[in-house]
């Protein structure tokens, strides 16, 4: 697992917040303390939807682009929230055809607080493994996923 430091805090922010960056990731759930705390849940809710809806999200996971725009609204632009977390699933078209041997998804987690904010690589596993070539495939490859999003960052604290 790995743990980065974000360099430019409001520019990552930005293009978190107000463009499509992030818009083709999967999203599991985010907290944020702003005005008050707000938990926003990433399990889908299929019995909302419609058929045409469920037929486009055959991974039952919601899409970031989907909470993008309330998650944006509850961050209000210029006000610095006092935490937030954010977990979300990369897109299977930034893993290079990779085969997973029990990794579910490839995870990235933010955590934001105190004006530092960090990103975790990370692995969901579907099911019990002992081979870590999953793990070991994702500590290459998230970093080279930020460099390919030009995300500035250092290993260091």
């Amino acid at each position: 697992m790995i743990t980065v430091r974000i360099l430019n805090v409001k520019s990552f922010m930005n293009r978190l917040l107000l463009s499509d960056t992030f818009d083709g990731w999967g999203f599991q759930g985010a907290e944020i303390v702003a005005l008050t705390q707000y938990s926003v849940s990433g399990t889908l809710n299929t019995r909302y939807l419609t058929e045409s809806e469920r037929a486009s999200h055959p991974d039952e996971m919601l899409r970031y682009s989907e909470v993008r725009g309330i998650l944006s609204a509850i961050v209000k632009a210029g006000r610095t929230p006092s935490l937030m977390k954010m977990v979300l699933v990369c897109p299977k078209d930034l893993l290079e055809d990779h085969r997973s041997v029990a990794a579910k998804s490839y995870l990235m987690t933010l955590h934001f607080q105190d004006g530092v904010l960090r990103l975790t690589g990370g692995i969901s596993l579907g099911s019990f493994s002992m081979d870590r070539s999953d793990a070991q495939f994702w500590d290459l490859q998230f970093p080279r996923i930020l460099q390919k999003l030009q995300i500035e960052y250092t290993t260091k604290e």
